[in-house]
């Protein structure tokens, strides 16, 4: 289960990632004149409502730590140790948050891993503990 919670939390923050920028990469030149990292603009600048959201739908947004997320719990599962107790709770109240704020959004793919972990943690509780060799 731990496996593949790591598996779709990469896989979700990828597609989101290429979506992402697949929309923002062909308007580039009118979006962000100065590069992709231009967009976030000058802070004491006016505010530009369509250079900032493309940079936080894309290399902004919470993809990037999602895909660390999932690999550290693919190592943690390499390893046969559960990643920090509660993260699948901490996945779930995240993706809950994430879903008030865009309810008709891609977050719901989150919401698989999130009891993924939570399952996997809930075993590692109810397993009976190991003989001592």
């Amino acid at each position: 289960m731990q496996r593949w919670a790591g598996r779709l939390l990469i896989a979700v923050a990828l597609g989101h990632m290429v979506l992402a920028l697949g929309s923002v990469l062909p308007g580039l030149r009118t979006l962000a004149p100065d590069g992709l990292l231009g967009m976030i603009g000058a802070p004491w600048g006016p505010p530009q409502p369509e250079q900032h959201a493309a940079f936080w739908s894309s290399l902004g947004s919470f993809a990037g730590v999602q895909a660390l997320w999932g690999l550290w719990v693919l190592a943690a599962a390499r390893e046969g140790r559960q990643p920090v107790p509660g993260s699948g709770l901490g996945l779930l109240v995240l993706t809950a948050l994430q879903l008030i704020l865009a309810p008709i959004s891609g977050f719901w793919l989150n919401l698989v891993p999130a009891l993924l972990l939570m399952a996997a943690e809930a075993r590692v509780r109810v397993a009976p503990p190991e003989a001592a060799s």
